[in-house]
């Protein structure tokens, strides 16, 4: 079964594409244990690469790539530092499309993720093959229907699974925790995750943690009613886009545009409330917290 996985460079407009080296484990799932991608073997995989040159500016830029779609220059997360010792370790957005709301019942149809470090194969994109049919109302929204993601060239999430811990670990700082951030992280992506993470009997590693944007940004929305008496404020991604003034010409509701938009959003809430990476982390929450919320 092939994996296509996209990945996005900071370079030039060009699209090129080529063989990458990466990461698979083909060992079984043992019950209650971690998978160790670094015991994981090599293997080819086909991407798309998509390269892009950016200057960095307070506000981020946009840029037209040839098939006219409209590309954000996303900067590395900016975070105060309260000393030299502050250094930010990795933090990853992600998102998630699913064959519905209720985590034990539906499954997860395509994920993404973006690290906010950037540099090269700094974004993570893939279809999952949910083994059962998408409704009709999912693929008006998202534009993935059974059609797309039921076939047998698209990977299961188990078969995702192995690239996907040695993707993140290639990724990590050293002695850093992973932080991983979404919008409604705590009732929504993170449930799912673990679900999927339970059905192949594994666990999410330890030293990852989740961080709700959504919870953010009600909590810098409540600051500026007090301050201010301003009127209150709709915190959805949509909303937070608008009021950040991102654009965005995609229209159909898929995860890496959610991620693209969220990976702005959250540098500006972020410097909203002057956060530094320890008070990001701070947010945080651990999976198994997630999973007692929902």
């Amino acid at each position: 079964m092939s994996l296509v996985l996209r990945f996005n460079l900071l370079g030039n407009n060009v699209w090129t594409s080529g063989p990458v080296r990466f990461l698979k484990q083909h060992a079984g799932f043992s019950s209650g244990k971690l998978l160790d991608p670094r015991s994981c073997e090599k293997r080819h995989f086909t991407t798309r690469v998509q390269t892009l040159e950016t200057k960095f500016t307070e506000t981020a830029s946009w840029h037209k790539t040839d098939s006219g779609s409209c590309i954000p220059g996303i900067q590395s997360l900016w975070l105060q530092k309260t000393s030299e010792h502050d250094q930010p370790g990795t933090v990853l957005v992600f998102d998630i499309e699913t064959t519905g709301f209720l985590h034990k019942d539906h499954r997860i149809i395509e994920f993404a993720l973006r690290d906010l470090s950037g540099g090269k194969n700094c974004t993570f994109e893939t279809l999952i093959n949910p083994e059962r049919n998408v409704p009709q109302v999912v693929a008006a929204v998202t534009s993935i229907g059974t059609d797309l993601v039921c076939r047998p060239d698209i990977p299961r999430f188990s078969d995702v699974l192995p690239t996907l811990l040695a993707y993140v670990r290639s990724r990590q700082a050293p002695g850093k925790p992973v932080l991983w951030v979404a919008h409604n992280a705590k009732n929504f992506d993170v449930p799912f995750l673990a679900q999927e993470f339970a059905r192949c009997s594994a666990e999410i590693p330890a030293d990852w943690f989740f961080v709700d944007s959504l919870s953010l940004a009600r909590k810098l929305v409540k600051s500026e009613v007090k301050l201010a008496g301003e009127k209150r404020r709709l915190v959805n991604l949509e909303a937070l886009r608008e009021r950040y003034g991102i654009c965005s010409e995609d229209t159909a509701h898929r995860a890496m545009r959610d991620v693209t938009i969220l990976s702005q959003v959250i540098q500006k809430i972020t410097f909203d409330l002057k956060l530094t990476y320890e008070g990001l982390k701070n947010e945080s929450v651990r999976a198994s917290d997630c999973r007692k919320l929902s």
